[in-house]
This record gives C-alpha cells, sequence and structure tokens, in this order.
C-alpha cells in the first residue's frame, strides 16, 4: 500500500496505530523505500485511558481537523492467570486487565507501572512501557544518535527504552526521507483539482527521473547489503542490524502483551441554521449583525419606536437560530480475543469521559450520541456474556456493525476471476477447479442470545451514512457482482455457442490423445503445480503477485514465492475449513518448505502471515518448515515474530535457511559480518538444515542459483530422487547461470512479463519476454516451461510466443499460468492443448484496464 500511494504520487501519508506501530514499518526497510513520499508514523499513547484523564475533559485527541476528531483507546489482554503474575498481584486480581493494575493517578512520562517485578514464569508475557502522550516519527532525532551509529562498536539491538524508540523512527526518516509538503499557496488554490493534480504528478515523475541511479532500491531493491541505496547519515551495515527489542526482556517464546486500538470518532458540533424569517420579524437588519448571530452571540441594535425615535432591542441567538446539531460519534473496536474484553470495559467505566459514550442516563446519552459502534470481533467474543453486557450499555438507538469470521459467510469477494474459474472448469474441472467459497456463515449470528435489536453483519459495499445519521444500508450503485448468479444457484456459467464450440473441440483432441496413451509416462507426472499468483508488482482483477505451489505426493509440498494475499489464495483454492482440519489446513500441515527469491514485496509480503496460520494447527506441525531465503528475509521475520507469533523455533518450528548457503557456487558475500543475534548467517547450519529438509521432501539437492536481476535475486532447481526436476527463474533477464544449473529439467518455471517485441524495456527493468523465456527453456533442453509473472499490462491473456502451435523438438511444452491452476505434471501437455481456447474465452470475456497506470513501474 505505501509503495502504492507513492507511485500514485500521492505527497504525504500519515499512519495512525499502536504501541508496535514503528517497529512494524521499521521491519520493511529491507524493501520499502521512497524519496517522493512523506510518511509519518504516529504511535498512540499507550498507557490505558483511565489512567490520564483527571476530570470529566476531552483527552488529548489522536487525530483533529476541521470535521473529526480521532480519540485512541488501547486495550490490552487480561493477565495471565496463577503463577504468571507478579508476587505483589493477589488472586482477586489474577484475571484483571493489566491496565486495571495502574493507579489512576499515574501520569508520568513515560508512566510506570506499580508492581514490583518478579523474575518470568514460562510463559510470561511482557508490557510494552506506558506512555499518556503520541509519538510520531516525524519527530527529529537527537543527532549524537546518527553519530554513535558510525561507531564500530555500536549494535542497534542493545539500545532500550526512548533511545530505542528513537532508532525505530530514525529508520522511517531513512526509508521516507521527503520531508511533508507545504501547505498549498494561493496560487496552488487558484487552480483547478486537474491541474494541481497534474502538477503533483509530474514533480514526483521528475524526482523519480533524479534518483535513476537508485531505481532498483526505490523498488524495494538492495544496495550495499542488498536492501536500500547508500545514504549519508547511517552506515549502511547499522541500518541493516537488528531493530532494537520492541519490548524489554521478550523474546520468540515469550511473545509481549501488546495492546490493541479502539477508536472514537467524533464528528463536527454543526451550529443550527440562521432563519430568515423569524430574524426580520424581530427586526434584526442585515448585515454583519445577522452573522453574529448565526455564531451563537447575543446582539444589540436600534429599531424605530413608532413616535419617531429609537430604541434598542436585543436578540438572543436562539430566537431566529435553530437548534445545533449535537455531534454524532462512532466506535470501532478491534476485540481479537475474549482476553481483551476487561480492558476495554474498564476504559468505558473507570474513565470520566469516555463513559459518558456509554451511559445509561438519557440526557447523558442525547449529548453524545454514539450512531454506530463497528466490532471486529475474534473467535468466541461476541458470545461471551461480557461483550454483550458491553453491547447493551448503549443507547437502543445506536447501530452495531459486526465484523466476525465466525458469522460471516465466506463469499467470493473477486466475482470477474472467479467467474473465468467457472468457465474455465467447463473445459478441465480437475485443472481448473472452481474457487472454494460457502455462502453460508459457520455459525448464524441469529445463534448468538442477547445481542442488541440493532445488530448487523458487516458486509461489502455497505454504507453506514452519520451526518445525516441513517440506518445501515447497501449501496445501490455498487458493482454488479459477476459471480452471484453461480454462487446462489450452483449452477456451471453459460458459454456463448462460440465458445462452446472450441471447448468441445480442444476436448476431443485431448481425449483422442488420452485414448492412444499419448505422451508416456514419466518420473515425477504426480507432481502438482498450483499457480496461485501469476501476476509481477501489483495484483489486478484476475491475478495476484507471485506464489507457486508445488506438491509432491507422499512427501510434502514447496512454496516459491509468497507474495502478498498467498494465505487468501491458498483458502480461496483448497478451502478454510472453520474447524482449522481439512483443506488448507491440509496443505500448510504438509508445508515443508518457502523459497523466497528476492526482496521485492510482490515475492515474500504474504510470508508471514502464512507462518502465523500455521501456529493455529491444532494439533501443531509434526515437522518443521523450512524458510529460505536472503538475509533480509530472515531478518525481517526475525524482527516480525516480536509483533506476532510466526512459529520460529522449537522442535517442529519454522528454521531459517540462508539461500546464499546452498548456491551452485560460492556464494557472494554479505557486507559485514553477523553478530551472534543472526544464527541463520552461519553457513555450516544453514547446509545441514537444508540436507534435512531435502531428506523429508525426498530431493536429492536443493539449489540455489544467482539471476540478472535489478537486486540480488536467486532462482533455484530441485532435483528429486526419482529422477525429475525443477527449475524456477523467479524475476530475472536470460540467465546462462540458470541455463547451466537447471539443465535437463522436467520443468521449467519462468517469469515471462512482457511481450517479445519488448525486449528493450525488458532488458531496462531486468525481466524476461515470453521470447526469452522459451530460448531459455530450449538452451536448458527443459521438457516442460511453464510462464508466469505477467505484468499488469496484460490484466487477461498474457502474451505468447508460441502461438498454441505444438513445441518443436528442440524447444519445451509451453503452457501459460493462470491463477488456480492445478496443474499435475503429466498433464501439462493438455494446458498446452487447451490454449486456443482459453484465448477464445478471454476474447468473450474482456478486459478491464487499469484504474491506475503503475505500468512504468514493473
Amino acid at each position: 500500500m505505501l509503495m502504492l500511494c507513492a507511485d500514485a504520487a500521492i505527497p504525504q501519508l500519515d499512519i495512525f496505530g499502536p504501541y508496535g506501530l514503528m517497529h512494524y514499518l521499521a521491519t520493511m526497510r529491507g524493501y520499502t523505500y521512497r524519496t517522493t513520499m512523506a510518511v509519518h508514523a504516529v504511535e498512540a499513547a499507550s498507557a490505558p485511558v483511565h489512567s490520564l484523564q483527571t476530570g470529566d475533559s476531552p483527552p488529548q485527541p489522536l487525530f483533529k481537523d476541521e470535521h473529526l476528531t480521532v480519540y485512541s483507546i488501547p486495550l490490552y489482554p487480561s493477565v495471565p492467570p496463577e503463577g504468571e503474575q507478579e508476587e505483589s498481584v493477589d488472586a482477586a486480581q489474577a484475571s484483571e486487565p493489566m491496565d486495571a493494575m495502574l493507579a489512576p493517578e499515574a501520569t508520568d512520562r513515560p508512566l510506570k507501572r506499580k508492581r514490583t517485578p518478579s523474575p518470568d514464569g514460562p510463559a510470561r508475557r511482557k508490557s510494552p512501557p506506558l506512555t499518556d502522550h503520541a509519538l510520531d516519527s516525524a519527530a527529529p532525532v537527537p543527532e549524537t544518535l546518527t553519530a554513535r551509529s558510525r561507531s564500530h562498536h555500536f549494535v542497534p539491538g542493545t539500545l532500550t527504552g526512548d533511545e530505542a524508540q528513537e532508532w525505530r523512527k530514525l529508520m522511517l526518516q531513512e526509508m521516507f526521507p521527503m520531508p511533508a509538503p507545504p501547505p498549498a499557496t494561493a496560487t496552488d488554490s487558484s487552480k483547478g483539482s486537474k491541474e494541481r493534480e497534474k502538477a503533483r504528478f509530474a514533480k514526483v515523475q521528475a524526482k523519480k527521473t533524479r534518483a535513476a541511479p537508485s531505481e532498483g532500491a526505490a523498488d524495494g531493491g538492495e544496495g550495499a547489503e542488498g536492501e536500500l541505496p547508500r545514504r549519508a547519515g547511517v552506515p549502511p551495515d547499522k541500518r541493516f542490524a537488528r531493530l532494537p527489542p520492541l519490548v524489554e526482556g521478550s523474546d520468540a517464546h515469550g511473545h509481549p502483551a501488546l495492546p490493541t486500538l479502539a477508536y472514537l470518532l467524533v464528528g463536527p458540533s454543526v451550529r443550527g441554521k440562521f432563519d430568515v424569517k423569524k430574524a426580520e420579524a424581530l427586526g434584526v437588519p442585515r448585515g454583519p449583525i445577522r452573522g453574529k448571530l448565526t455564531r451563537g452571540e447575543t446582539v444589540t441594535f436600534d429599531v424605530d419606536d413608532g413616535a419617531g425615535g429609537k430604541v434598542q432591542k436585543t436578540v438572543r441567538a436562539e430566537e431566529c437560530v435553530g437548534p445545533s446539531e449535537v455531534a454524532q460519534s462512532v466506535l470501532v473496536l478491534d476485540v481479537p480475543s475474549p482476553e481483551y474484553i476487561p480492558s476495554l470495559m474498564t476504559s468505558f467505566t473507570e474513565s470520566p469521559y469516555f463513559s459518558k459514550y456509554r451511559s445509561r442516563e438519557e440526557g447523558v446519552r442525547e449529548e453524545h450520541p454514539v450512531h454506530a459502534v463497528f466490532h471486529l470481533c475474534g473467535d468466541g467474543v461476541l458470545e461471551d456474556e461480557r461483550y454483550k453486557e458491553f453491547m447493551d450499555g448503549f443507547s437502543d438507538k445506536t447501530h452495531h456493525v459486526i465484523s466476525s469470521r465466525q458469522h460471516t459467510a465466506d463469499k467470493i469477494v473477486f466475482g470477474k476471476s472467479a467467474l473465468i474459474q467457472a468457465k474455465l472448469n467447463q473445459l478441465d474441472a480437475d485443472m481448473f477447479p472452481v474457487p472454494k467459497y460457502s455462502m453460508e456463515p459457520a455459525r448464524s449470528l441469529a445463534s448468538v442470545t442477547g445481542l442488541p435489536s440493532n445488530c448487523i453483519l458487516s458486509s461489502r459495499n455497505l454504507i453506514v451514512n452519520v451526518r445525516p445519521p441513517r440506518a445501515p444500508t447497501m449501496d445501490d450503485k455498487a458493482r454488479e457482482d459477476e459471480f452471484i448468479d453461480v454462487a446462489t444457484t450452483g449452477a456451471p456459467p453459460e458459454l456463448a455457442d462460440n465458445l462452446l464450440e472450441k471447448f468441445a473441440e480442444v476436448k476431443a483432441t485431448v481425449s483422442e490423445r488420452v485414448g492412444r496413451n499419448s505422451p508416456a509416462a514419466n518420473p515425477g507426472d504426480d507432481v502438482v503445480v498450483t499457480t496461485l499468483g501469476t501476476g509481477s508488482a501489483i495484483p489486478t482483477t484476475l491475478r495476484n503477485v507471485s506464489g507457486t505451489l508445488i506438491q509432491i505426493p507422499g512427501e510434502g509440498t514447496i512454496l516459491l514465492d509468497c507474495g502478498e494475499g498467498t494465505w487468501g489464495q491458498l483458502a480461496r483454492s483448497f478451502g478454510n475449513d472453520p474447524a482449522h482440519a481439512h483443506g488448507v489446513w491440509d496443505v500448510l500441515r504438509d508445508l515443508k518448505c518457502i523459497f523466497l527469491s528476492h526482496m521485492h514485496g510482490d515475492h515474500h509480503m504474504g510470508v508471514s502471515k502464512i507462518l502465523q496460520m500455521r501456529t493455529r494447527m491444532d494439533p501443531p506441525p509434526s515437522q518443521p518448515l523450512y524458510v529460505v531465503g536472503l538475509r533480509p528475509h530472515l531478518m525481517y521475520l526475525t524482527e516480525r515474530n516480536e509483533l506476532e507469533d510466526l512459529g520460529l523455533g522449537g522442535p517442529n518450528g519454522v528454521i531459517l535457511v540462508l539461500s546464499d548457503a546452498l548456491n551452485w557456487r560460492p556464494p557472494q558475500r554479505y557486507a559485514r559480518i553477523q553478530p551472534d543475534d543472526e544464527p541463520f548467517m552461519n553457513s555450516e547450519t544453514s547446509l545441514q538444515h537444508a540436507r534435512d529438509m531435502c531428506r523429508a521432501l525426498g530431493l536429492q539437492r536443493f539449489t540455489t542459483v544467482d539471476v540478472a536481476h535489478r537486486v540480488r535475486c536467486y532462482g533455484c532447481v530441485l532435483r528429486h530422487q526419482s529422477g525429475w526436476s525443477i527449475a524456477f527463474s523467479a524475476d530475472t533477464m536470460p540467465a546462462e547461470n540458470l541455463v547451466r544449473v537447471g539443465r535437463g529439467a522436467t520443468l521449467l518455471i519462468h517469469e515471462s512479463s512482457l511481450s517479445p517485441e519488448e525486449e528493450a524495456l525488458a532488458r531496462e527493468k531486468a525481466h524476461s519476454t515470453s521470447a526469452q523465456a522459451i530460448d531459455v527453456g530450449r538452451r536448458m533442453k527443459a521438457q516442460k516451461l511453464l510462464l508466469t509473472h505477467f505484468s499488469a499490462r496484460y490484466p487477461g491473456m498474457p502474451p505468447r510466443q508460441d502461438d498454441g502451435r505444438e513445441a518443436r523438438r528442440d524447444e519445451p511444452l509451453v503452457g501459460l499460468a493462470f491463477d488456480f491452476a492445478r496443474i499435475r505434471l503429466g498433464d501439462m501437455w493438455k494446458l498446452n492443448a487447451y490454449l486456443p481456447a482459453i484465448q477464445r474465452m478471454f476474447d468473450e470475456v474482456g478486459e478491464d484496464p487499469m484504474e491506475i497506470d503503475l505500468t512504468k513501474s514493473q
């Protein structure tokens, strides 16, 4: 999202969130960098709201402008039960939220917890430092810290307290060095909106052009150490060293009790309308005096006394101005689990200000109306009697909009993509399975008793008008869901007559070949390749970003790259069983290797979600999962693990493997010797882990290959003990290394970003055309070639070189990848035979133009 906003020429982005927001953003410093946009991260005060208030006056807002005031409310999980809280907390307090343990008058900067520390228990959860003020990443960082970073002995990971937070701020300022844009001038204001937009976009493009030598890094690329370009200030080796701990004393086995944020959004209090007829009846003259009445002032003016003289008359504002409109408010509550309910209850009972918005007194409710509450509920929250009691504390006029996976149907979101898949399913049901969905929730909302009357499930295109206040309603102007008829009836979509004829023609050809047992069976025929994401740089209507699943029957599964949204693609492809027992959970249980090729976000930003979901499996995994990546990948996961449990460590947890150690030749060295807090930098350890991984997957070798991209990037070659092999190019120009190492591959999965006539552009962007990919496959003597990673220039049918003809003797069999396609290696010849029919289908469906043209950044 950050890079999308930057490429769309947005000059400044302000991001507000709870404690940990700066750490979260700083973990991305290895692949997120823009000189064309200012980014300000603001962390809300982490202290409980009741500890910050001395009266009923409003607290300091997190955000405020002329239209909206936003207050933040940190919510903490309950204190761990018996044996895990401090010795000074008695048994009666054991179930209380952490914020209830604080004395209300504790308002020092930063606030300190009023408890005696004790040794950590086996599952002890640390809490973050408590502050009574928001922290802005744009605030100046002491020059002394930057100066200290140039010392050879300086280690960022040892910083604590305020210095640790200053270091995170410094990292964000390094990632987004552009200062905030100045306020608009009178000249700017005189321009039309389109003119201003064009001028702003031109400035951004000019700045990009000046920064051309660092273009690779500006796209999330790598510099001296493989991440960002060198800049004055913090030395690269310190910039990419491990961040300070998010919470002192926390580690991979004892994740801190971090807060979520609830938000109270208060709209403007609008003055009543001026009644001209009443003003004229009262004799109020026209002019500035009426303006004073509009502003709520009492005015005095001279009027004719009827006898030729003048007398003074006083008019109060309420005599000719309607009543003011009371400010409506909205609550947004993020309650991940029942552990957070006590903290939520305390925030609205112990805080003099926030308790006004959940009051049983009618007069108070009228002065502080809550039009809607948005409930983001984790498992078990909505059924909890305490939460029902909390909801019941609002006015009967308050609308409750509930977002809960347990109570919401798992409907298709991208209707056009699903519709195309349903049409292709009629061509080959095994190769093109219909995405999994459910029109019914796992648990009906009606089954939850005791909820307020004004409850409604959140859904796509739901509108809640706050001013003037109206009941939630569906947007009647929303785009029609193309898949809804298929989803509700269960019947396959209708096909045009010419498409039916083409489908029948190619299916007859395939049946004829199957009937004569052509082609013959070969090792690896039963390996299944599922293309989860086949686009590049940005997701489109029909293609997600990179992700390819390799399933080896009876031995395990490998995921090649893992772009953002890969978990969603897996769930749609295999089904998301609410009981976490089947479907995508079977795939996750079988997953033994994730290979990350390089640091561009569209190839790895989905991995943390996969690892997080893996920790939810019950029973837990019986074998480890190996993540093979570059140092920046492994460092990112290590730092991200402090925010959410990714399952690093443990006998069957996630094992980090340095891809450099598996290179086919002595690898490129990183810029410095790594400290002891990066055990994954030990090549011998990585080699041993790789041997264990190969043994678990039945592989003879797993080899990484340096390819030709704008950043440090590795492809890989998998060779199985039974003789088959798969080569994966990742992002690259035609690479001789890959040709050499992948010689004789059963399958080559090669990027095909651009069409054959765009070879110059492909060279400029360090990508390949489809013709170049076919040539690599020919020189490699690969048996089969699967083209993927298509530019957003081609939202539908990607360009290809062979025009659907059968491969020549010296060329591999070519197939084009489509999201959700499930290709058995022994059946890949079918995919090649289907191409003319697939082309006909895309001609019928048509292609949606991109709303934002980002192809220049690809």
